[in-house]
């Protein structure tokens, strides 16, 4: 790493600045209790979690390019415990996507699955590249975007009705507008489910339960059957938790996902209604040890899946695969 001297200066000053250069970006150690990418108004702060790694490297990318244009390995001075952390000055979020590689100690019968060839996705990611529209596979690997969250819930308090007193209506976002019945403008997506509200409150419902709005890959495991192609469509192997699903958008919201999906959220609380997200976190589009490498495998796969002792992914047979469920209110 390259000593760095050169004042930086940003429109609003912060408390701290470069004391480094890695590929020829001016850098600085990260806030570490800071996960994921999180756009500073001088640079970015990148935080990413490895137990079992002896070392990452930040990759950054054109938008729908597999080659980076930038690999800024992590200094081990930039690390404190399992957590690596660092700031890139002079970063403009609309110009890149980016992904890591981790080296580390590959023996798949202790669960130890580090390839430093591998291309990871964050797991904290707020948004994910590539996967705008629906039904079409995503053949190079998965990139994030860097989110400015500037959206305004203004006065929401916190939901005071009791689970008891709930009347529930599941639905997938994407099912429940998509034909053309539905009679919104926009099928399919967040923003048709807002111009349904209207029926949702002459129904008499006051909540409704959103199957996954992860981002997941409906082509996973596509097939076709009297000659219709069937996808992938319920969304329970996800690719990424904190990310917006970017299929179920009515526009492309680059930077800014999940603007859609909580100007629904406030607009469905505005109306009385609360919002439960369906989520399961027993298995993910990484499937089992003979699945792809996407993210969590990558970065620490005997912590972040349940493993047998020599290795293999843990499946209790008398359960069912979508057995754990999660319901997060919000």
């Amino acid at each position: 790493m390259k000593s760095y001297h050169q004042k930086f200066v940003s429109e609003t000053p912060l408390d701290v600045y470069p004391t480094g250069e890695i590929s020829g970006f001016p850098v600085s150690p990260g806030m570490f209790d800071l996960n994921g990418a999180t756009p500073l108004q001088n640079g970015v702060n990148f935080t990413i979690h490895t137990c079992g790694g002896t070392a990452c490297e930040l990759l950054l990318f054109h938008r729908e390019e597999e080659e980076p244009f930038a690999v800024l390995p992590f200094p081990e001075a930039y690390k404190i415990g399992d957590v690596y952390s660092m700031i890139v000055y002079g970063l403009d979020i609309r110009d890149f996507e980016y992904a890591y590689r981790v080296d580390g100690p590959w023996d798949p019968e202790k669960g130890l699955l580090f390839d430093k060839k591998n291309i990871l996705l964050d797991p904290y990611a707020k948004a994910v590249s590539g996967q705008r529209t629906w039904g079409t596979h995503w053949d190079p690997t998965y990139h994030a975007r860097v989110v400015k969250d500037s959206f305004n819930w203004g006065d929401m308090p916190q939901s005071k009705k009791e689970l008891c007193d709930l009347i529930i209506y599941e639905l997938h976002v994407r099912g429940f507008t998509v034909h053309e019945s539905s009679g919104v403008q926009n099928r399919g997506t967040f923003a048709g489910l807002m111009e349904k509200i209207p029926y949702l409150r002459e129904l008499g419902i006051n909540a409704v339960e959103l199957m996954p709005i992860f981002e997941f890959d409906e082509t996973m495991n596509a097939r076709e059957i009297n000659g219709e192609r069937l996808l992938e469509y319920w969304g329970y192997n996800t690719v990424s938790f904190f990310a917006p699903n970017t299929s179920f958008t009515s526009v492309n919201e680059y930077n800014r996902e999940g603007t859609e999906l909580k100007t629904l959220i406030k607009a469905l609380h505005d109306n009385g209604i609360e919002v439960i997200l369906d989520v399961v976190f027993n298995h993910t589009a990484e499937g089992n040890e003979k699945g792809p490498v996407i993210s969590f495998k990558g970065f620490d796969n005997n912590i972040y899946y349940m493993l047998t002792p020599d290795g293999y992914y843990w499946e209790e047979p008398s359960v069912s695969k979508d057995s754990i469920i999660i319901f997060i209110t919000c």
